[in-house]
């Protein structure tokens, strides 16, 4: 019997949480897929002191992802909370020398739901509010995190930061510094604002329903493994040290990474090999 195994561990800061999960079986080579990510960006202070870009001209970057992987975290929390983490890598190489883009769902049931969105009994199940936190003095975040139609006729969720999904970009490949070890510079760039149209996301979606026919999705949802995970997305990026320290009302360094990437991802979730932190 083919058996393969995965832990991999997504580079992080205060946003992004070091994590390892572990799986088991399945004969399909994992990080297999298709999808894109690319558009202007700009990165300051890689290589002793080398740019890539600037802010008022960046450069063309291109992902070129070519290995995909989720990773669902199960919670014996009650409620339950499921999380996923979904991986596009540049290649299968260890994190520290890769550019990923990762995307966070702390609670798969919450995003599941406004992807049903399910109108049973006559009101919608989807929680209504913004999915974010709004530091004292900022503008107030209007627009409702879950567009149950899109324009684009699928699901809309929006991104922001500690949103209901939550979008990383780790390119510890395009700007890193040699150093004993080697070091890294862990300069990591979230989205601070865009959207993800999720096309499939496992079971979630009811299409061939209308709204009020649809059930309720369970409090314990996840993602299985052979389901599918499809999304389009366009992400505004800017500096994880400069959100977080906005949020924490303390004054921002100068920004290291912005831009603005747009693309998808389509791939099945499978398992994989365990004992080591690279795919």
């Amino acid at each position: 019997m083919c058996r393969r195994f995965l832990m991999s561990t997504a580079t992080s800061t205060v946003i992004w949480a070091a994590f390892a999960a572990l799986s088991t079986a399945s004969c399909t080579p994992v990080g297999e897929g298709t999808g894109a990510a690319s558009g202007p960006l700009w990165i300051h202070g890689c290589d002793d002191g080398r740019d890539v870009g600037t802010i008022d001209a960046p450069v063309d970057y291109d992902l070129a992802p070519t290995f995909f992987a989720g990773e669902p975290i199960g919670h014996i929390s009650e409620p339950p909370q499921n999380r996923l983490i979904i991986r596009m890598q540049r290649n299968g190489n260890a994190v520290q020398i890769n550019d990923i883009l990762y995307v966070d769902i702390p609670d798969s049931f919450k995003v599941a739901q406004c992807l049903r969105g399910s109108t049973a009994p006559g009101v919608p199940l989807w929680d209504m509010g913004t999915g974010t936190i709004d530091p004292p003095g900022a503008v107030p975040i209007t627009t409702p995190w879950c567009e149950p139609a899109g324009p684009a006729g699928f699901p809309r969720i929006h991104l922001v930061p500690f949103g209901p999904v939550r979008v990383a970009l780790s390119p510890l490949d395009t700007c890193h510094a040699e150093g004993v070890g080697p070091t890294v510079v862990a300069v990591t760039g979230v989205a601070i604002d865009g959207w993800i149209d999720f096309r499939n996301f496992g079971s979630a979606a009811e299409t061939d329903k209308a709204p009020d026919m649809r059930a309720p999705v369970p409090a314990d949802f996840q993602v299985a493994y052979d389901d599918r995970l499809h999304a389009d997305f366009h992400i505004v990026l800017g500096d994880d040290r400069v959100v977080t320290a906005q949020y924490s009302l303390r004054v921002p360094p100068p920004p290291r990474i912005g831009g603005i990437l747009d693309g998808f991802f389509d791939f099945e979730l499978k398992r994989g090999r365990s004992g080591q932190t690279f795919p």
